[in-house]
Parts: structure tokens; sequence; C-alpha cells
């Protein structure tokens, strides 16, 4: 490429940013009025936040403070955006505004980890980190408070016990399923067709980055059964995957 290709490459991106950001904008406004008709909190600077840091990891340490200071700024034009919707006379419960979930106290969600998690902080410390289980406990258990939700975790090393808890989640009242199935992701169809099988909405959740990783474990069978999948957030990713469900759960009226 010489000079000129690369200026009109870079215009051909800046044109996909803007559009992009266009329709960030407008998707925003349409969160703002159908979190404020679910009583939801319209703001959410944790997602944001997590961006962020994927965006950072993304750029590289070469680039990585222009990605930040070029998403800052993008993310605070949204976020003054979503302020002033926040301000309009419709938007001004008390609920929204100190970000309160108390009519969501009715949903369950069942938190399912597979085969090896109850090693955390023991297992491959450079993939998985040296947090342990029961700091993910703690942090699922905040989460769920901070949420006004009920929940539940279950781990397993044994496949049969987890389609057994998965099919036990069909008459319980659960509403929904965030799981981890480990290695069992790869291997497991009798997983995936118990997920089928209940038919509640599931979010798949992976401490590591699975798509940067070995070629067997670039399928998940239970993705397949799963709305959304979350990877590469370290233990974020299980506080992303409640807030997604919870969000989901309620916009389907459930």
């Amino acid at each position: 490429m010489d000079l000129n290709d690369f200026r009109n490459r870079i215009s051909e991106i800046d044109n996909q940013i803007i559009e992009l950001f266009v329709e960030r904008m407008r998707t925003a406004a349409k969160i703002a009025e159908a979190k404020s008709a679910q009583n939801l909190p319209i703001l959410d600077s944790s997602r944001e936040k997590a961006v962020l840091r994927y965006v950072k990891e993304k750029a590289g340490k070469e680039f990585e403070g222009y990605a930040e200071t070029l998403y800052q700024t993008m993310f605070n034009v949204s976020k003054s955006y979503q302020s002033e919707l926040m301000a309009m006379k419709t938007l001004l419960s008390p609920e929204i505004t100190a970000g309160n979930y108390g009519k969501k106290s009715h949903i369950k969600l069942l938190v399912i980890n597979g085969p090896n998690i109850n090693m955390l902080g023991i297992r491959e410390k450079i993939i998985y980190g040296d947090e342990s289980y029961d700091t993910l406990l703690q942090l699922l258990a905040k989460i769920f408070q901070e949420t006004g939700i009920k929940g539940e975790v279950f781990q397993s090393n044994s496949e049969g016990a987890l389609v057994e808890r998965i099919q036990a989640a069909y008459s319980d009242g659960t509403n929904g399923i965030i799981i981890n199935p480990a290695a069992y992701t790869h291997t497991s169809i009798a997983i995936l067709d118990a997920l089928k099988a209940v038919s509640l909405p599931a979010v798949e959740v992976h401490i590591s980055n699975i798509a940067e990783r070995e070629a067997f474990r670039q399928i998940s069978y239970a993705g397949m059964a799963c709305i959304k999948t979350i990877a590469g957030m370290g233990f974020q990713g299980y506080v992303e995957a409640v807030r997604y469900l919870v969000d989901h759960i309620a916009s389907q009226g459930r």
C-alpha cells in the first residue's frame, strides 16, 4: 500500500467506527427505555469497564493508551446521553436512580460449574489465575445480593451429576442457568441434551478465552443450547452472565 491507500483505508475504518457508534447510541436508547419499563438501572458502568479491559487487551501494549483514551471518550458520550434519559420525567422512579432491582426478587438463577473448577487457585494459575473457588463463591453471593435475586451454585466433577442437576432445574423454580461445563464443554452431548430438554435460558461462561486455546477446545456442545457465551473475562464473566440473564429474563416477563 502507498500513502493514499493507507489514508483511504483509515477513512473506511473511521466510517465503520462512526456507523457502529451511532448504532450503539440508538441501541442504548432502546435499552434505557426497556430498562425503565422493567424498573432496572439504566447505567451499567461495570459492563463498560469490562469492555474497556477487553479493548485494551486487543490493542496490545503499544496502543493500549490510545485505545483507552478513544474508548473512554466514546463511553463518556454514551454515559452522558443515558444520564440525560434518566433525567426525563418518565424515568425518575427511585428504584431506577438507586440502581435497585427490587422487583426481580422472584428470579432464581442456577450457576453450574463442571470438573476441576473446585481446584481454582491451584490448577494452571497462568491460565485460570490464583484466585480460589471460595473467592468465586463469594463474588457470586455478592452479585446475587446486589441484583436482589435468588441464586444457587452447584459444582461437580461428574457428568451424570451435572445432567441430573440441570434436569432438576426444570421443576425447582429456576428461571435461568449459568453454566461453565469446563472440560465437558468439548465432549458432553449429554449436557447439551439436558439443557435443551429443560428449555431454560442459559449463558455459557469460561474463565479463559477458549477461542485462543487448543484446537480440541474450539467446539462447545453446551454452548449450542445457550443464548450467550462469555469467555476470557475471568471471574468477572460470571458477574456479566448474571446481569445479562437477569435482564433477559425480565425482558421476557418471566
